[in-house]
């Protein structure tokens, strides 16, 4: 099974760092490509109280899914969803975890474990050539979540 998974120490707590992951209005301010927006079904639903079997809207570069979430825990936010007909279908996650590097930090974790028919794209070696730029993205998306909550951190912001 192809797996993405990128490791960040954030220099901020896992609760604050899972506050901007679930404040998903906010986005738009801190991230443009990859995850362009999450709406929970109802969008009046917060994202905090969201429980495993509810929905969200998921809009991608490309493409948009209707995820089912299968926890939302102070340690981990994940769901699982499919694109085209399942040949892209995987469990996204967000993990927050207390860090070993950073005094009073967050090892933040984020990927995803794909299955679906075409996901060998995403896989090692020569015939996953898709990798690379999947990887980029999740690294990309990773560093601007900790500058996002390194300088809400250090402006006094919201993200407590």
């Amino acid at each position: 099974m192809p797996r993405v998974r990128i490791e960040l120490d954030i220099a901020a707590t896992p609760k604050q760092v899972r506050a901007v992951i679930l404040d998903f209005p906010r986005y738009p301010e801190w991230h443009t490509s990859f995850i362009k927006s999450l709406t929970p079904i109802p969008p009046s639903r917060s994202p905090f109280d969201l429980i495993p079997g509810d929905k969200l809207v998921a809009a991608f570069d490309g493409s948009t899914i209707e995820p089912v979430v299968l926890n939302n825990t102070p340690a981990e936010f994940r769901w699982r969803g499919s694109a085209f007909l399942g040949a892209f279908a995987g469990e996204h996650y967000f993990e927050f975890r207390e860090s070993e590097k950073v005094d009073g930090g967050c090892l933040f974790v984020h990927g995803e474990d794909y299955v679906g028919w075409l996901t060998w794209l995403f896989g090692e070696g020569w015939l996953g050539f898709a990798r690379a730029s999947v990887v980029a993205m999740y690294e990309g998306f990773s560093r601007d979540v900790k500058t996002r909550v390194e300088g809400l951190k250090r402006d006094g912001g919201s993200a407590s």
